[in-house]
């Protein structure tokens, strides 16, 4: 099937036309601002692990709003890991090519494949992914790119993949029509390996079924999901609700919320009673440590040392912080993570 060009003036390239999918536009000399108003118009591959509420940074209401609220551009807001992932990039490909090599005997091109994609009777299933594989027989494959630190090297050991980069892969092998995706990813700038996945049929229905779900529920009649308590959908409710009207009084009172109302009481009474709790055993490890600087406890590292605050906006001051972290002997040192 020919690819169509649903809102472009360019000549994509001929691999393209392969693809039983739909391009919306070239994203090479696109403006931010212009590249997330189309991501509005349907779910891409990042999105989905957002939607099903397996995000640990972005939930089902802060992708609700990314979808149905006027674009905000933060010149001054930064993510350094997802800045560093662009960066990295262009290494990432080398070193896939290479690996290609040295564990498929091929050398393959691929193509950075600057296009939003679109599923041929799904307009609501996008993809911008990072880029597609042409083998020597002309055969396709799409490639995805992924940094981590090397806290999450357990999440990759083996065959393990953390579920939201799989799904967002079955996504875009949804989108596509391809059949094979290979994932590369760099964690902490030490190691380097290619996951392979293969397309699954079954995941993929329950994905367009899910994706169909949240839109006509949430999106089309503009009805937030409910937050779950995650950071993300605090910070989402501030966005949406950035001021207050002064003077402004609502009762709320319902016996559903006044059963919320006893449940926080009781939830605010654990919490003081956990943190005395809490206290008291840091306070029996300090009279244990006396002077020590750090104590060894099973796998665990106390460090007890002198921490100064810098004058600010209260008086300067400086005491022993204790922190409690991962022990562990590595050439004869002792090391302790927070």
């Amino acid at each position: 099937m020919k690819t169509n060009i649903v809102d472009a003036d360019f000549f994509p390239p001929e691999y393209l036309n392969k693809m039983n999918c739909k391009i919306v536009c070239s994203t090479e000399n696109q403006t931010r601002e212009e590249w997330l108003k189309y991501r509005q118009k349907g779910i891409g591959g990042s999105d989905i692990a957002s939607m099903l509420g397996i995000n640990p940074f972005h939930s089902p209401l802060a992708l609700y709003w990314d979808k149905v609220s006027e674009i905000e551009i933060d010149e001054d807001m930064e993510n350094i890991p997802a800045e560093a992932g662009i960066v990295l990039e262009p290494l990432i490909k080398r070193k896939m090519i290479k690996w290609f090599i040295k564990n498929e005997g091929v050398k393959v091109e691929i193509d950075d494949c600057k296009y939003i994609l679109q599923h041929h009777e799904n307009p609501l299933a996008l993809a911008n992914i990072d880029g597609m594989i042409i083998f020597p027989n002309n055969e396709l494959c799409g490639a995805e790119y992924k940094t981590t630190n090397e806290r999450n090297y357990k999440l990759w050991e083996g065959d393990n993949l953390p579920d939201y980069y799989y799904l967002q892969v079955q996504w875009y092998l949804y989108v596509t029509g391809l059949t094979k995706w290979y994932l590369g990813f760099l964690i902490g700038l030490r190691k380097f390996d290619v996951k392979i996945i293969e397309r699954n049929d079954e995941v993929i229905e329950q994905l367009v079924n899910q994706t169909k779900d949240f839109w006509e529920d949430f999106i089309i009649p503009r009805i937030p999901p409910s937050p779950d308590g995650s950071i993300s959908s605090g910070q989402t409710i501030k966005r949406m609700y950035p001021e207050e009207e002064a003077g402004k009084i609502i009762d709320i009172t319902c016996i559903k919320n006044e059963d919320k109302m006893e449940r926080l009481e009781i939830i605010k009474g654990q919490a003081k009673e956990l943190k005395k709790e809490g206290d008291f055993i840091k306070q029996e490890f300090q009279v244990q440590m006396g002077d020590a600087e750090q104590a060894i406890c099973s796998d665990k590292l106390i460090n007890w040392k002198m921490q100064e605050r810098k004058e600010h906006i209260v008086k300067a001051s400086k005491s022993r912080v204790m922190r409690i972290g991962k022990y562990n002997v590595n050439g004869g040192k002792i090391n302790g993570n927070d």
